[in-house]
Formats: C-alpha cells, structure tokens, sequence
C-alpha cells in the first residue's frame, strides 16, 4: 500500500511572503519538492494577492514547479461579520473562522472572486480549503457547482466529486502562546505516532511562524524525515485528490 505525506503552508499572502518562501528552501532541504499553498486573496481585508506583483509572480513560479495553489477563505477574518461564535473565533481561532457561519449566498459571492483571481492568472483552482478547516457541510454542494476537486476538514480530506473520504487528522500547532506551543509539540508528538500505525495519508498543516520557534522546527524535521524514511511519498492534496 503506498502512503502518502501531504504539506500544506497555511495563510499566504503578501505579509507572509518571506516566510513562506523560507519554509519552502528548508522543507525542500528536508525532501519535499512539492506543496499545497493556501493562499488568500484580501487577507484581513488588508493584504491583498492582486495588489502585491511578488506575490502574484511567485506563486505563478511554484504553480509552475508542480505546486497546488489553494483558495484559502477570502479575507480570513470576521469583519463586517459581527463577532460569530465565541468558542470558534475567540478559542479555537483568534477571530479568523471566516466561513464557519457565512450565509450560502455570502459564501459564492466570495468563492466566486477568489477564482476570477485565479482565472486571471491562469492558477489551477484545484481545492478549497476555509480558515481553520470550519466549513459546514452543507457548502459541500455549492463547491462542487463551482468544480472544485476537493476540500479538507481537520480531520479529513474530502474529493468532492467522487465524494470519497480519507481519514486522517492534520497536525498542525497553535504559536499564539508558550502554552499552546507546549501542548502542541506533545499533541503533534502523540498524533504522529497514532497515524504512522493507522494511516495511509499523513497531513502537516503549517503556519507561517511555526518554523521560528526552535523546538518547533526540529519536531516537525523529526517527523518529515521519519515519515520519507518510513516511505510517505510527499504529495499535494490536488495530486492525491486524482489517485
């Protein structure tokens, strides 16, 4: 059975144009050669793709080295929103849970702009992937009427047209504070030992920071490189979402 390891880098946009560039040199030192991207249009309705030519330019490069380019959210925040649900945008997200309560028509409006950017610059709108994996399943539908191929959830990755589910929970880390840094690297540390013996697909969801914090950076070398020596072949999630 081959297994697959899916990176994703999580929030890029203009402000986080060196990071994410950063993270691309040392994960591609580490032996991945290929990412999904999640990229967002406006994000918090200041930094904006269209406005930002490095921007535009660069993720046409990596588009061009084979990798996915994800609509992630549009905004990414809650503005003009009013405050949502208290556990999910001051909890579980620091007010970013853009789509968890967007109404349908919202939601296309939104959709529909983020893939006349992608349109424009010839990107392949392969996936949809909402900030922080909060999307109702009743959107489902309204990303298969716009042919998305694929969402994921924290838990799951979903191919849209075949509606086939993988099981499989992402690992990712919370850096808003030392305490949460702490509780992720035992998280993470515990997940990856349950889906190394469960799991076909192994998802590492990264964030811009998550690189800077040491103990951070050498958990997750640890974990990319056990998982290619244990023969995870690395992989987008549009790559995947076509086997």
């Amino acid at each position: 059975m081959t297994k697959y390891l899916i990176v994703s880098l999580h929030d890029y946009h203009p402000g986080t144009h060196a990071a994410v560039r950063e993270q691309v040199a040392t994960l591609t030192a580490w032996g991945v050669r290929n990412f999904s991207i999640l990229a967002v249009p406006h994000f918090h309705h200041q930094q904006s793709l269209r406005a930002s030519p490095p921007s535009l330019a660069w993720l046409g490069e990596r588009q061009a080295a084979g990798d996915d380019l994800v609509i992630h959210g549009y905004y990414h925040d809650l503005v003009g929103q009013g405050g949502g649900a208290f556990f999910w945008n001051k909890l579980y997200t620091a007010g970013e849970a853009e789509f968890h309560d967007l109404s349908a028509g919202e939601a296309r409006h939104r959709l529909t702009r983020a893939l006349t950017l992608w349109e424009e610059h010839g990107w392949r709108a392969t996936g949809f992937i909402a900030p922080a994996w909060l999307l109702p399943e009743a959107q489902d539908e309204l990303l298969r009427r716009l042919n998305f191929t694929y969402t994921t959830r924290l838990q799951y990755f979903l191919q849209l047209r075949t509606r086939r589910v993988t099981p499989t929970q992402s690992l990712c880390y919370s850096t808003r504070a030392a305490w949460r840094r702490a509780v992720s690297l035992r998280w993470n540390r515990w997940l990856f030992a349950r889906l190394r013996q469960t799991r076909a697909v192994i998802r590492l969801s990264l964030h811009p920071r998550d690189l800077h914090f040491a103990p951070l950076k050498a958990q997750i070398r640890g974990l990319v490189e056990t998982a290619l020596t244990e023969g995870y072949q690395p992989v987008t999630y549009a790559a995947y979402a076509n086997l």
